[in-house]
């Protein structure tokens, strides 16, 4: 598989896109565009986006073809071993799930704007790309030449981005033998060497929590924008993550905005992108993957974001406990929370996606997983007596399942849990999971256990504080869950 890529239009935003398919023994073939992409589950239909379709043979003759859905192309091939398909894309959303192009720099997903064969997804894909000799190419993927790179598949090739401009930064470091690349694109105020020193200290410590890391080297992505912005998109071996300063923002609130998001999407690497639900293994890009377990795959990993963050030293208390308030007050000023689980939220983000939508209809899979996975991990510290907690259960997912290439079921999932709380989570799953309205209560009978607890200020918000006379079991269960002595 073969594609050549240019940079059609700057003004309008255009990619260009020729796809070569070859050994074509078939009277007919169907390729197919994703309609999703990985970490963000809803539909997005991307075909949406493309223009100037043609298809011809080796010798430039029109090709006969016909769309049988909305992102399926039928291609007639009796007689034909080779064919040329051709294609612009509109590539204008500088996000960290999209694609963009314009006169500084080139951006690609290429989820949203590659096709595979049916059929043939196994198949190696080498991509070729025009650009001005000074480019330099950002991605996961073999870069085998200054301006070609190659993926084993379609589904790594799906899942690998990719920036390409004459401004990009590159540095390198080295954990536990996987090199780590930090890239950026655009004007940054970062101090690189305490990124590179931060980003070390919480790489070690996830790296520490699931006992290896599986790929040789691990890509930071990083689009710095001019205007405000916040977002971060995972993948196999890398995450893409475009931040822009807020008004209201310093540089060092910025900068610890940076590092959240960064911990959250490393995080990331094993909880989704390799720990996966059963039902999203492998994916099916064209059409929905349903599943309830999104209080794991992003509940879980919003809470280990910051909590590394803490653990790793590269945050104080009072740093994770303003995140963690953020946090709360999305969960508190939330009415869904009274109306619908996070389990039924997390089927219907294939329904209405990302956006609030009805007022107090559903709850985000982020906030309330974040806090579910809390409620987790201190029912196990605390039960325990701090020999075991939610660390445990994520390594056996790791180790037990995803490096076996088995995928996980609630059931799979609740069993870990009660083996290391060291007793039944049958209440866990009926209230904080599949209940409504239990969580607030539940994290604040827990907090207590660990010398915490929740309080309201004048504004009457909510937020978390650290008790200073604890007894000696809450420091010891404190001292478990944070890693603060």
């Amino acid at each position: 598989m073969h594609y050549l890529i240019s940079i059609a239009d700057t003004k309008n935003h255009f990619i260009q896109l020729q796809y070569t398919i070859s050994d074509i023994h078939q009277d007919f073939i169907e390729v197919q565009l994703p309609a999703w992409r990985p970490g963000r589950y809803e539909l997005q239909n991307f075909a949406k986006n493309i223009r100037c379709f043609a298809v011809s043979d080796s010798n430039g003759r029109n090709i006969t073809y016909k769309k049988v859905t909305k992102d399926r192309w039928h291609i007639e091939t009796k007689g034909i071993h080779k064919i040329v398909i051709s294609y612009q894309y509109y590539a204008n959303q500088p996000d960290a799930g999209a694609c963009f192009v314009d006169e500084n720099y080139l951006y690609i997903n290429p989820v949203h704007c590659f096709m595979y064969v049916i059929g043939r997804e196994d198949e190696e894909y080498t991509l070729d790309f025009t650009l001005p000799n000074d480019y330099e190419i950002a991605t996961q993927m073999t870069v085998s030449k200054p301006h070609q790179c190659k993926a084993p598949n379609f589904d790594y090739l799906a899942d690998s981005p990719l920036i390409a401009s004459n401004t990009l930064q590159h540095h390198l470091f080295e954990v536990e033998s996987t090199k780590f690349h930090i890239w950026l694109q655009g004007k940054h105020p970062f101090d690189i060497e305490r990124l590179i020193a931060d980003t070390t200290l919480y790489c070690k410590k996830q790296i520490e929590l699931f006992g290896s890391i599986a790929c040789s080297n691990y890509h930071f992505l990083y689009l710095i924008h001019p205007v405000p912005a916040r977002h971060g998109v995972e993948h196999l071996d890398s995450t893409v993550i475009a931040m822009g300063k807020q008004d209201n923002q310093t540089v060092e609130e910025f900068y610890n905005d940076l590092l959240a998001i960064s911990s959250h999407e490393l995080f990331h690497l094993w909880n989704i992108k390799r720990i996966r639900p059963e039902e999203m293994l492998p994916y099916n890009f064209t059409n929905e993957n349903y599943s309830t377990l999104g209080y794991v795959y992003e509940g879980v990993t919003t809470y280990y974001g910051d909590l590394m963050l803490l653990e790793s030293g590269v945050w104080n208390w009072e740093q994770y406990a303003h995140s963690f308030n953020s946090d709360l007050l999305r969960h508190t000023s939330n009415p869904g929370r009274f109306n619908y689980s996070v389990a039924e939220s997390s089927w219907d983000t294939w329904l209405d996606g990302y956006v609030s939508g009805v007022l107090g209809r559903k709850v985000s899979i982020y906030i309330e997983g974040m806090l579910a996975a809390l409620i987790a991990d201190l029912t196990i510290i605390t039960n325990s007596k701090g020999k075991y907690r939610l660390h445990h259960v994520m390594h056996d997912l790791y180790t037990k399942y995803a490096l076996h290439n088995k995928g996980y079921t609630e059931e799979i999932y609740k069993q870990l849990l009660e083996k290391y709380a060291g007793c039944t989570m049958d209440d866990y799953f009926e209230k904080i999971i599949w209940g409504k309205g239990y969580i607030q209560e539940t994290v604040n009978l827990l907090l207590k256990k660990v010398g915490c607890e929740l309080k309201q200020n004048i504004t009457e918000n909510w937020y978390i504080h650290n008790n200073e006379t604890k007894t000696n079991e809450q420091k010891l269960l404190f001292q478990k869950w944070t890693g603060i002595m």
